[in-house]
């Protein structure tokens, strides 16, 4: 996809109401399209090699999506230009015994990539953010000093939880 279209071309005067809000864009033909991966994919493993040579920062992606949505297959498509050696691609699921005995942003810092690495996190702590705001029950599985009951959990918890 091209995306100079989509690009804000000034800072200077710059208003969101002035922006189109369609577009028309056109679906390249699938040899068009088989080209434009493979330079994609060519670029995505020379930025690969270039993140691992300088050993300076990491690169952490995150897939955010509700059951069935498609992340397990996203990562397959776009990780086929990766070298599968510098890829590591954590799921989160049901935090375990072990994971709720510390705050619930434990088990990602375990997974952070290292320098020169990428990693992908098939759901994050985001998940936990959300569900257990919809289901505060779920807050009493973490055993959170203090927190006993549903009836803890107010406001102040909240404010000073994220």
């Amino acid at each position: 996809m091209h995306i100079d279209n989509y690009k804000v071309k000034s800072k200077n005067d710059f208003k969101l109401s002035k922006l189109e809000t369609s577009s028309t864009f056109k679906q390249p033909e699938k040899k068009e399209l088989e080209k434009m991966l493979l330079n994609d994919t060519e670029k995505i493993a020379a930025l690969q090699y270039k993140l691992y040579a300088e050993n300076r920062q990491s690169l952490l992606i995150i897939l955010q999506g509700m059951d069935s949505s498609g992340k397990d297959s996203s990562i397959k498509h776009i990780m086929s230009g990766f070298n599968p050696q510098g890829v590591l691609v954590h799921s989160f699921k049901h935090p375990s015994d072990l994971e709720l005995d510390h705050d619930y942003l434990w088990r990602h810092y375990l997974k952070l990539p290292e320098r020169g690495q990428i990693a992908i996190f098939n759901r994050s702590h985001y998940e936990n953010v959300l569900i257990s705001k919809v289901h505060p029950k779920l807050i009493l599985a973490e055993r959170i000093p203090g927190i006993d009951s549903i009836g803890k959990i107010d406001k102040n918890f909240w404010a000073k939880r994220y």
